[in-house]
């Protein structure tokens, strides 16, 4: 089994930003393995030159952000190997990023994951499968349904 980690609340992350929900709704990981996998079929976003972070929407509509470590934007891409390019396709369980935790360690940061759904507000059913403890990869953490389609009659582009 590949071991992701163990699964905490986002509010537990010591990141205020992530903690506060300001970034989104979601989960925090404490890593026990320094890989980031495609949680769904979807496309690249946004990439980072610094390769802690990266952005994805899915094929149906919702975005996540997938944060590693915090602090981590000032290890400038050490440690860090990113396997996707902005605008790529991705299916889900594909490998996106590696990272070398023991060095975000001797950096003196803080190794914790935290994945956020930006648009959560436009998701109706929002849940969590999973609350906490050990997760492996593979493993459903939320399930979530469609994001609702805005209808914008009035809207004259």
């Amino acid at each position: 089994s590949s071991d992701l980690g163990t699964m905490m609340p986002l509010s537990d992350a010591s990141d205020e930003n992530f903690a506060s929900g300001n970034m989104g709704k979601g989960f925090a990981i404490k890593p026990s393995d320094g890989k980031v996998y495609a949680p769904f079929d979807g496309t690249v976003e946004a990439t980072f030159p610094t390769r802690h972070a990266i952005g994805l929407r899915s094929d149906s509509g919702i975005l996540t952000l997938i944060h590693i470590g915090i602090g981590t934007v000032k290890m400038r891409g050490t440690g860090f190997v990113q396997y996707v390019d902005q605008g790529q396709h991705v299916s889900e369980g594909q490998q996106l990023i590696e990272f070398w935790d023991p060095a975000i360690k001797k950096a003196g940061h803080d190794d914790t994951v935290m994945v956020v759904i930006n648009n959560y507000k436009d998701i109706k059913d929002f849940k969590y499968d999973v609350e906490s403890g050990e997760v492996t990869h593979g493993e459903d953490l939320l399930t979530l349904s469609k994001p609702e389609e805005k209808s914008n009659t009035n809207d004259q582009k």
